[in-house]
């Protein structure tokens, strides 16, 4: 993928690391997994209602 500039290395202390999973169907699911930078992430002093 790097060879296609799909995607590119990164030095970023805010990196997440990246995972692609091959669906049953043939497809591709691109997975992010943000834990890390949202247990850096400030949460809203006033969150937006859910209902």
């Amino acid at each position: 993928m790097t060879q296609t500039n799909q995607i590119r290395p990164s030095h970023s202390p805010w990196s997440s690391p990246v995972i692609i999973h091959k669906k049953k169907d043939g497809g591709i699911r691109f997975l992010v997994d943000y834990r890390k930078l949202n247990s850096v992430t400030k949460k809203d002093c006033f969150p937006q209602p859910t209902t």
